[in-house]
C-alpha cells in the first residue's frame, strides 16, 4: 500500500517534529499499537537480574545500547505500552538501583553482617541518635499522660533507670533501622509489593523526620521505585520529590522524569529532565536517548517546555546513542524560526545533516533564510551517503546494539543500497539473541529487509519475512507493528483476505494512529473485494478521526478517487502551521519502486492530485515541490 499506510512501524521520528502522524516506522516513536507500557516500569524490572533495558537504577550505563530508537516515519510502532506489563533487564550500571547512598550504606551493613558484626556504620549511628531524640520524646509523652491521672511521684534518678532507658533506645534504634533494611532489602530483590507496604511503616515512625538528608533520600528513592512499579505512580512523583528536596541529584530528576512521562505528565517530565541536563550534562551520556527524542514530539507544538528543553540539550552538545538527532535540531530550529530567533537558528541548523531533515528545509520556505550560509544546502544524495557512513560507524562502536543496525538500515534504505540491507540482516540472522543487548529489535530488521526485497520485485520474499517477523513478540507482547505492515502489504498485491486475516491477530488496543492506519487496510481490503458499503463504513472512520492521521485520511480519499476532497483536504493542510512541512513533505516526489498491483489506481489518483492548479498554488505560497534521488523515508510504497 501507499506512503503512511505502508509505514508501519518504529523509527525515529524522522518524520518530523510532532507527534501525530509521522508514519509507522521507527523504534523510539514508531507507531505504538498496544496501551504503553509503563516506561518506569521498563526502567525498573529486572529480566535477568543483571541488566535492563530501561534500568532500575536512575541513568542507564554508557554501554546500554537500547533501542527504542525513533525510526523513519514509516516505521513507528503500533503498540501502546501496557502499564501492568513489567519486562527488561537491568543494565544501568551508572549507580545502584537506588543509588550510591543505598550501595553503599547497605555494602557496610552486609559486609558487618558476614563477620558477624552487629548493624553499625554512620546510618546507624544516626538512627541511633534519632532513637535517643524519639525515646526523650516517648518518655515525655508519657509522663505527659501520667501527669493527668495520678499525681507526681518524686523518683530519684536510679542506675538501673538510665540502663532501662538506655536498653529501651537501643531497641528501638534496633527496631527502626531493622525495619529500613528490611524495606530496602525487599526493594533490592524486586519485591515491590513487599517493599511498599514496609516503607509505608517505616515513614510512619517518628524517628524517620530526623535522620540525615542522604538517609533520607535513600529510603525515599527506593520507596519511589517501589511504588511506580506496582502502578502507583501518582505517590511515586512525591515520594521521588521529597528525595530530590531531602538530596538533590541527578538519579531521582531522571526517574522523576520517568513517572512524569508515563503519567503523560509532558510539560512536567520535560522540566525534570530540564533540570538533569542543566545541572548534569555528563549525565546525558547515560540517559535513555529515546525518551528524549520522544518527548519533545508529546509536548504541545509551541510550548516554552518544549523549547526550553531543546535548547538544553543543544547546549549540552546531546547526541542520540543510535540515531542521528537530526530530527530534534530540525524541531528546535523550526521554533526559533516561528519566534524570530534568526541567528540561533543559523548555528543549531549546522547540526541538521539528516537527508530527511534537509528536505524539509529546502521545502518550506520559513528557511529559505539559512540557505545563506549554505550550512544544509547540500546535495540530498551526499547527506544520505554521508549518513551511511555516521550510522557504520555508531554500529561498529556498539556491537551489541541491534537497534544500531536497524538504523544503519534505514539510511541505507534512504539511498536505495537494498543489497546492503538484505545483507545485514543476513549477518544479524546467523547470531542469537544473547549477542545483543536488544534483541526485541530484530523485528524491525526483518520489517527492513521485507521492504528492500519489495523494492527488489521479490515480493513474496517479502511477504516471507514479515510473517515471520510478526511472529516474533513485540516488547513482551504478541506482534502488532509488523502485523499491520504484513496486512498492508497483502492489500498491495491485492490478496484482501489475507490483510483481514492479518488484522484479525493484532485485537483493538490499539494507539489513535495505528487505528486509523488499520481502518485504511480495511477500506483497501473492502475497494479490492469490491464491497462499496464496506469501504464507505472505513471511509466514515477514517475522517471521524482523522486528526490523527490527516495524511492517512488523504491516502484513503485518493485510494476512493475522491480528488475533489483529497485536494480541498491538501490546501488546508498547507495553510495550518503545524501540518505545513510535513504535507509539503508528503508532496515531494522520492525515488519509488513500480506500484505493487493494489497500489496502481491510488498512484494514478496522486499523480493526478499533484497536477491540480488549486494544490500547486496552495503549496506555491508557503513552499514548493521537488523531486530528490532518495527514497522516502522507509516506505513499501
Amino acid at each position: 500500500m501507499s506512503g503512511d499506510v505502508a509505514r508501519a512501524g518504529m523509527a525515529a521520528r524522522d518524520c518530523a517534529v510532532r507527534g501525530r502522524d509521522r508514519g509507522l516506522h521507527h523504534a523510539r516513536p514508531r507507531v505504538r499499537v498496544r496501551k504503553r507500557q509503563s516506561t518506569v516500569a521498563m526502567q525498573f524490572a529486572r529480566r535477568d537480574g543483571s541488566r535492563s533495558r530501561r534500568s532500575a537504577r536512575a541513568l542507564p550505563a554508557e554501554s546500554d545500547n537500547e533501542s527504542t530508537t525513533p525510526r523513519p516515519c514509516a516505521l513507528w510502532p503500533y503498540r501502546r505500552r501496557r502499564r501492568d506489563a513489567v519486562l527488561v533487564r537491568d543494565d544501568n550500571r551508572y549507580a545502584w538501583p537506588l543509588g550510591a547512598p543505598f550501595a553503599a550504606a547497605t555494602a557496610a551493613e552486609d559486609r558487618r553482617g558476614r563477620a558477624g558484626l552487629p548493624s553499625g556504620g554512620c546510618m546507624h549511628h544516626r538512627i541511633r541518635a534519632a532513637g535517643c531524640g524519639l525515646a526523650l520524646t516517648l518518655s515525655l509523652a508519657s509522663a505527659g499522660a501520667s501527669a493527668q491521672q495520678t499525681p507526681p511521684a518524686p523518683a530519684p534518678a536510679q542506675p538501673a533507670t538510665a540502663r532501662n532507658t538506655e536498653a529501651a533506645v537501643e531497641a528501638e534504634v534496633t527496631r527502626f533501622l531493622e525495619s529500613i533494611n528490611i524495606a530496602l532489602a525487599h526493594s533490592r530483590e524486586g519485591r515491590y509489593e513487599q517493599a511498599d507496604a514496609a516503607f509505608a511503616e517505616v515513614f510512619k515512625h517518628p524517628a524517620f523526620a530526623v535522620l540525615g538528608a542522604g538517609d533520607r533520600r535513600v529510603a525515599l528513592a527506593a520507596a519511589a521505585q517501589a511504588a511506580a512499579v506496582t502502578g502507583h505512580m501518582t505517590r511515586a512523583i512525591g515520594l521521588y520529590r521529597q528525595a530530590i528536596a531531602a538530596e538533590n541529584t541527578p538519579d531521582d530528576w531522571y526517574r522523576l522524569a520517568l513517572v512524569e512521562y508515563d503519567l503523560k505528565h509532558y510539560e512536567a517530565a520535560a522540566d525534570a529532565f530540564v533540570q538533569l541536563v542543566e545541572y548534569w550534562p555528563e549525565s546525558l551520556a547515560k540517559v535513555n536517548s529515546d525518551i528524549l527524542s520522544r518527548l519533545q514530539t508529546e509536548l504541545p507544538h509551541h510550548s516554552e517546555q518544549r523549547l526550553t528543553l531543546l535548547r538544553a540539550l543543544y547546549a549540552a552538545n546531546w547526541s542520540h546513542r543510535t540515531a542521528d538527532a537530526s530530527p530534534v535540531w530540525f524541531a528546535l530550529v523550526e521554533m526559533l524560526v516561528e519566534r524570530g530567533r534568526r541567528d540561533e537558528a543559523r548555528t543549531v541548523v549546522k547540526r541538521i545533516v539528516d537527508p530527511m531533515q534537509l528536505v524539509r528545509l529546502r521545502i518550506d520556505k520559513r528557511f529559505d533564510f539559512l540557505a545563506q550560509d549554505g550550512g544544509w544546502a547540500t546535495d540530498i544524495a551526499n547527506a544520505s551517503r554521508r549518513q551511511i557512513e555516521a550510522q557504520r560507524e555508531k554500529a561498529e562502536l556498539a556491537p551489541r546494539s541491534l537497534d544500531s543496525r536497524v538504523q544503519l538500515s534505514y539510511a541505507l534504505l534512504t539511498a536505495g543500497d537494498n543489497a546492503a540491507v538484505l545483507a545485514l540482516a543476513h549477518d544479524v540472522g546467523q547470531r542469537s539473541d544473547s549477542d545483543y543487548d536488544d534483541p526485541h529489535q530484530r523485528a524491525w530488521l526483518m520489517n527492513t529487509a521485507a521492504i528492500a526485497l519489495r523494492r527488489l520485485g521479490r515480493g513474496d520474499d517479502a511477504v516471507a519475512e514479515l510473517e515471520r517477523a510478526s511472529r516474533l513478540t513485540e516488547d513482551g507482547l504478541p506482534n502488532v507493528s509488523q502485523t499491520i505492515n504484513l496486512a498492508s502489504l497483502y492489500c498491495s498485491l491485492q490478496r484482501p483476505d489475507d490483510a483481514l486475516a492479518a488484522l484479525g491477530r493484532i485485537g483493538s488496543d490499539l494507539n489513535a494512529y495505528a487505528r486509523l492506519v488499520v481502518q485504511n487496510v480495511r477500506l483497501c481490503a473492502a475497494e479490492a473485494k469490491g464491497d462499496r458499503r464496506g469501504a464507505d463504513r472505513a471511509l466514515r472512520q477514517l475522517s471521524e478521526q482523522r486528526k490523527d492521521g490527516p495524511r492517512v485520511y488523504l491516502e484513503s480519499l485518493l485510494r476512493m478517487q475522491r480528488l475533489d476532497e483529497a485536494a480541498a483536504l491538501t490546501v488546508e493542510l498547507l495553510a495550518t502551521q503545524d501540518e505545513r512541512v510535513e504535507t509539503l513533505l508528503w508532496l515531494q516526489e522520492f525515488r519509488r519502486p513500480d506500484p505493487l498491483p493494489g497500489d496502481v489506481a491510488y498512484r494514478e489518483a496522486r499523480k493526478a492530485l499533484l497536477a491540480r492548479a488549486d494544490v500547486r498554488e496552495a503549496a506555491a505560497k508557503v513552499g514548493r515541490i521537488g523531486r530528490y534521488e532518495v527514497f522516502g523515508s522507509g516506505e513499501m510504497d
